[in-house]
């Protein structure tokens, strides 16, 4: 997706939300803005910056300058930053005292609008502060997750999704938050019910490398035998497991059930009403098996 085609989704979204904001920003500021005069976004999302990100883009910057203008609205004597705090650290760090910029008319909540949105967009933002974008923009403007996600230009499940791992103990969020897990194994450890043993399986699955497909078959196990250690009654069947069945039933042309009894065990009950149907099964079996 181009900058060209991600504003004009952003201005659509903002216009939504408050008629008027998406339209153009002010003309550029003559001769730019000095960065001493420039304070940061109070409403930004992002906690994380890369410094070999920042470090990539200010030996850019000085090769060629800064080809975006920084967005800002006027505080006082001051500017407050809207977008563009990559660039303005990345400014820094490649010693600029001035960066072109120009003026846009935003009152906080539509500051915090712009900041969310935008973030939202980024594809470097983490899930955990993507998380947060969402449960602000949820409770500051009493957002719905389908709303959200119109928005956005994602489904009302994406945004549902980023939001439960809102649902995780900190110091499970603080482990996505660093990268040492990721969306995925966040999402599997919210098949926990056990707040302590989502932690602790956390930590571990964060020292061993565990793959999300691995931390997913380890909170299956957990869930499948309480603490008694008497098997639990089995789940009721998932929509893969229906169709399974569905597919057999066809392909066998009688009525089959599949029976799980714990994790990842099962049995498949096949009827027949007479010899002849059971041979007339038995050739089918055997004719797949002949196929390998």
């Amino acid at each position: 997706m181009t900058a060209e085609i991600r504003r004009k989704a952003l201005g659509k979204g903002l216009d939504e939300l408050f008629p008027g904001i998406g339209g153009e920003v002010g003309p550029a500021v003559s001769g730019g803005v000095e960065i001493g005069l420039i304070d940061p976004n109070p409403f930004q999302p992002r906690r994380e910056w890369s410094s070999g990100d920042i470090q990539s883009l200010a030996a850019s910057i000085m090769a060629q300058g800064i080809l975006q203008p920084l967005v800002l609205r006027r505080k006082g004597r001051r500017y407050q930053l809207i977008a563009g705090e990559r660039r303005l650290r990345a400014a820094k760090e490649a010693g600029l005292q001035t960066v072109p910029a120009v003026i846009r008319e935003a009152d906080d909540e539509q500051m915090l609008a712009l900041a969310l949105m935008e973030n939202i967009q980024r594809t470097d933002l983490g899930p955990m502060e993507k998380a947060e974008a969402f449960r602000r923009l949820s409770d500051e403007f009493r957002l719905t997750q389908e709303e959200m996600g119109r928005r956005m230009g994602m489904s009302r499940s994406a945004v549902a999704n980023f939001q439960r791992l809102l649902d995780l103990p900190a110091s499970v969020q603080e482990l996505i938050r660093k990268g040492i897990l990721q969306m995925g194994h966040g999402r599997a450890l919210l098949g926990l019910t056990d707040r302590a043993m989502m932690e602790r399986l956390a930590s571990v699955a964060g020292r061993r490398e565990y793959s999300v497909r691995t931390l997913e078959d380890r909170v299956r196990r957990l869930s499948a035998v309480p603490r008694s250690g008497k098997p639990r009654k089995p789940a009721g069947r998932s929509p893969e497991e229906k169709k399974l069945e569905e597919d057999l039933q066809r392909l066998l042309k009688t009525r089959v059930r599949l029976k799980a009894s714990g994790v990842s065990v099962g049995s498949i009950e096949i009827s027949y009403h007479s010899l002849l149907e059971l041979e007339r099964l038995l050739e089918l079996f055997r004719r797949g098996a002949g196929k390998d």
